[in-house]
């Protein structure tokens, strides 16, 4: 499996916990955090035991659900054309994104074992209302990796991640962007859902082998 797309999947799973902290705690604080509740959850035998794994694994799939900002990281996805979106349109969007985040990654932590983050920095912009904090994913080779965070409703919370330079945001926008060339919010709601469908088929046909 591709590092890359096993650090993402990684990510998504730091990120929820992420949501979940409020202020005080700096952004890099709150990763820190974050990153260890996380790394623990992953490290714990229960993960590792098949009478258990799935408990373990709805439970990440559900924070993932239920605490990443998908409203901020949909809106950033799509870009300017999300004013063009109805409301109905942006929740049936939101709905299909976390479909497919979820059917394409989540499953990729099962290949865990026991890597490593070190976080190396962080730089703030000017209002101190934007920091991207930096780390290093320590498997086989260092990966570098940053966070790109904003305080919102008094809390830190991620809107892009970056994994070895390169945009989680950009790398969807790139692909959204062409879709809504040719056709409207629904041509790209209804193409989401698809991938969506077919990674969860995918995933299916895997567990059968």
């Amino acid at each position: 499996m591709c590092v890359k797309q096993f650090f993402l999947a990684l990510v998504l799973c730091l990120t929820t916990a992420l949501s979940a902290q409020a202020a005080p705690l700096t952004a890099r604080q709150t990763a820190e955090e974050g990153a260890s509740r996380i790394l623990a959850l992953l490290n714990d035998p229960a993960f590792r035991n098949p009478e258990t794994k799935m408990a373990v694994r709805q439970k990440i799939e559900q924070e993932v659900l239920t605490l990443f900002d998908f409203e901020e990281f949909a809106t950033r996805t799509v870009g300017p054309s999300w004013r063009k979106f109805t409301p109905q349109q942006k929740e049936d969007f939101k709905t299909a994104f976390t479909d497919l985040l979820r059917n394409t990654y989540v499953d990729t932590l099962d290949s865990y074992n026991g890597e490593k983050v070190e976080f190396t920095g962080e730089t703030s912009s000017n209002n101190g209302k934007r920091v991207e904090v930096q780390m290093n994913f320590l498997a086989r080779q260092v990966h570098p990796v940053a966070f790109r965070m904003l305080e919102k409703n008094a809390r830190w919370v991620v809107y892009d991640v970056l994994i070895e330079g390169i945009s989680m945001i950009k790398n969807y926008r790139d692909q959204f962007r062409d879709i809504l060339s040719k056709g409207d919010p629904q041509t790209l709601i209804e193409r989401v859902r698809a991938k969506a469908e077919e990674q969860k088929n995918k995933k299916q046909k895997d567990a059968e082998k």
